[in-house]
């Protein structure tokens, strides 16, 4: 039987990939484009359309567990053909926004939300991993960073990033091993950890000064609204990161817990992307 790794093209569901072929598993990688997958030998590629039903039936048979990330527009479709095919567990990428107290008023919790529930509902076990920060957001910064600079809001904002083969791991060993059914999971890196450290330390990676320039709330919208974030959705990030000023997000040791291993620090992340950046 297979693990099916949906969004097989993103960072994190590459990382699942890599994370399931390390443990020995028979993956097969999903996109709704399978010439943009680039996987291990010996994975298979297969075409998944989530908002495609009749893309579902072909990749998920002989499906045993998978590695699901979708909006609610596509899970409906997923569930009725995980339970045709007999899929016994589902791990979600979902987000930290659904743990949070306002999460009722979250737009971005909202969406997740709905997803989880969905998944809950169907007749195999599901578990939801709920990261916060991810530290692939910096990725971001690229074009700033070619100037020697790394604008952001709130620069003194102090979020528990997370290597996204963190996540992976944590997804791997419970697709491999069935277990925390039922359970929502938040994950976080090591420390909280602001965006004015996060520059220092790729500046210190990179071998080259980067100043921090602050962002005003409305000059972050703007840019976060030409990059494509749905218009109700950035005032609730930067909500969140004004919040974290003062409070510093919490961390986990769930990573730990999980795998064995403690999770992987920003500094580890920024070595390994160092080529991103270039």
């Amino acid at each position: 039987m297979s693990v099916l790794v949906t969004g097989a093209t993103g960072h994190v569901g590459r990382a699942v990939v890599d994370a399931l072929v390390a443990a020995g598993q028979d993956v097969r990688a999903s996109s709704r484009d399978t010439s943009k997958l680039d996987v291990p030998d010996g994975v298979e590629k297969v075409r998944a359309d989530l908002e495609d039903a009749s893309t579902l039936e072909p990749a998920l048979d002989g499906v045993s567990a998978a590695f699901l990330y979708t909006r609610p527009q596509g899970v409906e479709g997923f569930v009725k053909a995980a339970e045709a095919a007999g899929v016994r567990h589902v791990v979600l990428l979902s987000s930290a926004a659904t743990l949070e107290p306002d999460a009722a008023q979250s737009r971005i919790a909202g969406l997740h939300r709905a997803v989880e529930q969905a998944l809950a509902a169907g007749s195999f076990a599901s578990t939801a991993l709920n990261p916060g920060a991810f530290a692939t957001n910096t990725l971001g910064w690229r074009a700033d960073i070619a100037e020697g600079v790394v604008r952001t809001p709130y620069p003194d904002s102090r979020i528990g990033a997370i290597h996204e083969r963190d996540i992976a791991d944590v997804a791997a060993r419970i697709l491999v091993d069935g277990s925390h059914d039922g359970e929502s999971l938040a994950l976080t890196g090591p420390e909280p950890i602001s965006f004015r450290e996060q520059a220092a330390v790729l500046s210190d990676v990179l071998g080259r000064p980067l100043r921090v320039e602050e962002l005003t709330a409305d000059q972050a919208i703007e840019r976060m609204l030409a990059l494509g974030w749905p218009a109700d959705v950035p005032a609730s990030v930067l909500g969140a990161w004004a919040r974290t000023v003062q409070e510093p997000s919490a961390v986990t040791d769930v990573v730990r817990e999980v795998t064995g291993n403690a999770p992987r620090t920003f500094r580890q992340w920024a070595e390994e992307h160092r080529a991103d950046f270039s």
